[in-house]
């Protein structure tokens, strides 16, 4: 092994970077802050560890499989016409071109064969290359991923559902009441987004309900946008400012049932939902959505609906990767006595310490026990 390789890591994909690089950074005393650059796709995983600031990706092993296999030139034709893929459902992908033609596309065997352990090779987000093969369009190139919103598939753990490609926005829904907000929800979606690194915003909708200052409060102050909306007013100033905000960018919406995320769309693009629902009968935002499906908004924005991001369900990371992408237990990391502190029972837990003191919120540290005890040890069983 070359000199300074022993950093890298190896695993069933090969080099890979992210949360296993994080924990061994978080496990050293003053660990180095440069010289983590050995593959193209290892240029931001650390790029400020001097100050303790972390990020990580907890999917780039396999996105960055992806684009490595894009990158080696053998699915980059240049041949055909640009297109990306805005439906799919099993055994069918439709592709979207620029003047807003869709069509079913078949995607070539070779690329099936290549890219393994997914549920789906392609999903909704993917920019692509289409020729026609006699009456059928052909998928024959695809471009690298910029990131990709995934979870382990409901039926088998050992595939991953990629739900969605090049998403700009995750936008996370809440209600203030009716239903009541549900802050394990919320913190499951905001850790989805960060593991994947796709920013994300929360929408506290029906703020005419109740006070939605406690929560817009925690989460501002956790350096999460958010904003309380009115979502049956489109002049509403929340709505009107979710509308710049999500102008031109690929979004996807993700709340529980009854938190109003038809109406905060329709509020936002006005028009949205006729558009939808004159492409898909059941709507946005039913559960009887099957297929993950992208519809095109005014502005040129693009809606990504799929039914699996309203599970939230948390596989695929330790507690510490958790604690880590928890903002506000990663700034007490340092301070506990033991690196690998699961901040459950260990002595001189500085995790505990601050829930103590109320510099941790309850519900995000509730929140926090909830996915290590549930999500990641039903995972492990």
């Amino acid at each position: 092994m070359p000199a300074g390789d022993k950093d890298k890591g190896t695993a069933r994909y090969g080099r890979q970077r992210g949360l296993g690089r994080l924990r061994r950074a978080n496990l050293k005393e003053g660990a180095r802050s440069g010289g983590w650059e050995r593959l193209p796709e290892d240029a931001e995983a650390f790029e400020r560890l001097g100050d303790r600031e972390r990020r990580t990706h907890a999917g780039e092993r396999l996105l960055a499989r992806f684009n490595r296999l894009v990158a080696l030139g053998q699915f980059a034709e240049r041949e055909g016409e640009a297109a990306e893929v805005c439906e799919v459902r099993p055994g069918r992908v439709v592709v979207r071109f620029a003047d807003g033609r869709e069509e079913p596309a078949a995607i070539r065997r070779a690329l099936e064969k290549r890219i393994s352990g997914v549920r789906n090779t392609l999903a909704v987000g993917d920019r692509v290359r289409v020729v026609r093969e006699a009456q059928d369009l052909a998928i024959v190139g695809i471009e690298p991923r910029r990131n990709q919103l995934a979870r382990s598939d409901a039926h088998n753990r050992a595939l991953e559902h990629v739900l969605a490609a090049n998403v700009d926005r995750l936008v996370v829904c809440a209600a203030v009441r009716e239903p009541e907000f549900k802050p394990g929800f919320v913190d499951r979606a905001l850790l989805m987004a960060a593991a994947h690194d796709v920013p994300a915003l929360l929408v506290v909708t029906k703020r005419d309900l109740g006070d939605a200052a406690p929560w817009v409060e925690l989460y501002r102050g956790l350096g999460y946008p958010c904003l309380a909306v009115d979502a049956r007013c489109a002049e509403d100033p929340g709505v009107r400012a979710l509308a710049a905000l999500l102008a031109g960018a690929a979004c996807v919406f993700a709340g529980q049932s009854g938190v109003g995320k038809s109406s905060l769309v329709n509020a936002c693009f006005p028009g949205a939902n006729a558009r939808i629902g004159a492409v898909a009968e059941e709507g946005f935002g039913r559960h009887t959505t099957t297929a993950a499906r992208s519809y095109v908004l005014p502005g040129g924005g693009r809606l990504i609906d799929t039914p699996g991001i309203r599970e939230c369900v948390i596989r695929g990371l330790l507690p510490l990767d958790v604690a880590l992408l928890f903002p506000d237990l990663a700034r007490w990391q340092p301070l506990c006595r033991y690196r690998d502190c699961t901040h459950r029972q260990e002595p001189g837990c500085a995790v505990q310490a601050a829930l103590a003191r109320g510099e941790i919120a309850p519900t995000r540290y509730a929140s926090y026990r909830s996915i290590i005890d549930e999500d990641l040890a039903e995972h492990a069983s």
